[in-house]
């Protein structure tokens, strides 16, 4: 385990060591190295799940789907297929609250999270909170590449705080810089009884 630690392989020994192995090293290797790959993507997927910052766990399982409105080009299946991160495109949910919007932009950001796609979530005022105390250090620049490095982000709760003129301007600057770049899914309050995924 000392020695596993102190050497990371080097393709051109490990190719030497394997040319010279009997079969039951190499199956021995062979195993280490999955149980090893699979141990890494174990991590990643926990880490990528703490770095989102979900305000509860929840997933697909037990969600009801019969309240939602899709566009007429757009369904369920391909909400779930996360195709539209694939494409840099934006998904906005619109309902007022209590309609399952967070739950379901929750399940999605988290399946993201198990593809190994790096997600961020934010409720409106929490973001721009957190971008107006970056402006304030003189760390705007550095907290808007760490946003710009998820694959995904997750705008919860838009227009149900008022917010201010600073505070639009750093939100859209997040907006702008996602464009063609990263998915956001957009939560936004809007009078009707029925909640619509919209894809644009």
């Amino acid at each position: 385990m000392r020695l596993a630690r102190q050497l990371p392989l080097t393709r051109q020994v490990l190719a030497d060591q394997l040319g010279a192995a009997p079969p039951t090293q190499m199956e021995f290797m062979h195993a280490s190295m999955l149980a090893e790959l699979d141990s890494r993507e174990r991590s990643k997927r926990a880490r990528l799940l703490k770095q989102a910052g979900f305000p509860q766990p929840k997933e697909h399982d037990g969600y009801d789907w019969t309240p939602l409105r899709f566009p007429v080009d757009y369904g369920r299946q391909a909400l779930e297929d996360l195709d539209f991160i694939d494409r840099d495109e934006d998904v906005v949910m619109f309902g007022p609250p209590g309609t399952g919007k967070t739950h379901l932009a929750t399940a999605l950001g988290r399946k993201a999270c198990r593809r190994g796609i790096p997600v961020r979530f934010f409720t409106a005022a929490s973001l721009v909170m957190r971008l107006l105390r970056a402006s304030t250090d003189n760390k705007l620049d550095r907290e808007l590449t760490a946003i710009g490095k998820a694959g995904l982000i997750i705008l919860d709760e838009l227009g149900y705080v008022p917010i201010d003129e600073e505070g639009s301007r750093l939100l859209f600057q997040v907006v702008t810089n996602a464009y063609e770049r990263q998915s956001i899914i957009h939560d936004r309050q809007h009078q009707v009884r029925r909640m619509d995924p919209r894809v644009r």
